[in-house]
């Protein structure tokens, strides 16, 4: 399989509603906290995107008929070992990581400076600093929120817990670089074989991001840049995704019997 550079960016998200990407942590009386970056800003983490993609990238998968391994599982996914799923081609295995390097997702120029008023020369003093930290903390709210009993219906006793959201409509940008293993469409890898294909189509897919989706949350769309680059030639996306019919044929390319 020939290797290929392949370069995605800026990749932009925008988020419709407000965003629950939690932490796992807890601060003072916020049980669900959201994840900010060393500034304090918002930002969707490298894994928590290529998390959401590779699901969507299954789902696509599974729909076109191909066989796709048991991730997250490791013991249900491809080894170093195999011959791996169009996913894991993508999105590497266990022991072997894939070729791809996703950038943090971070708050565009335009959304940082309406969120930050601090004076560009340092030392700052404790007031400013402030009021600052006080500017950045727009960006997120909390809501007090109840479990619900699944057998009865109704609020269970003594569940009340808050969660800490983005405010709606900010936006993101990303990026995607690096090399992919790739198996040529019909002979032609110059638009990055069925691996580009899979990656771009679950790009488009995303629509939600984070947690809380049921409740509005996360809605999202991801825009890509009109061109990406494949071998440092330029590649309207529009036009690898014109073989989206093809995806299915990768099993006879390969010769996966699954």
């Amino acid at each position: 399989m020939p290797k290929i550079q392949i370069e995605i960016q800026p990749i932009t998200i925008q988020v419709d509603g407000p965003l629950a990407l939690g932490t796992g942590f807890r601060r003072g009386l916020i049980h669900r906290t959201v994840e900010r970056d060393a500034d304090g800003f918002a930002y969707i983490p490298a894994s928590s995107l290529k998390g959401r993609v590779r699901q969507t990238c299954e789902q696509l998968a599974k729909q076109t008929g191909l066989h796709v391994c048991n991730a997250p599982c490791p013991g249900g996914m491809c080894s170093a070992h195999q011959q791996a799923c169009l996913v894991c081609r993508v999105f590497g295995t266990p022991g072997q990581g894939g070729g791809l390097h996703w950038r943090d997702a971070r708050l565009t120029r335009e959304y940082q400076n309406a969120f930050d008023t601090g004076p560009s020369v340092e030392p700052i003093s404790e007031q400013c600093q402030d009021v600052l930290v006080s500017r950045r903390n727009a960006q997120f709210y909390t809501r007090t929120q109840v479990q619900l009993s699944r057998v009865l219906g109704t609020a269970a006793p003594d569940r009340l817990f808050t969660s800490e959201f983005t405010i709606e409509d900010l936006r993101f940008e990303s990026g995607i670089t690096g090399w992919l293993d790739v198996t040529p469409i019909a002979d032609d890898d110059s638009t990055g074989g069925y691996e580009l294909l899979l990656l771009l189509a679950g790009l488009k897919l995303v629509n939600t991001l984070g947690g809380g989706a049921s409740r509005g949350a996360g809605w999202s769309k991801i825009d890509l840049p009109d061109k990406v680059k494949v071998n440092g030639k330029p590649v309207s996306w529009q036009d690898v995704l014109e073989n989206l019919d093809l995806l299915e044929s990768f099993k006879e390319e390969v010769g996966d019997g699954n």
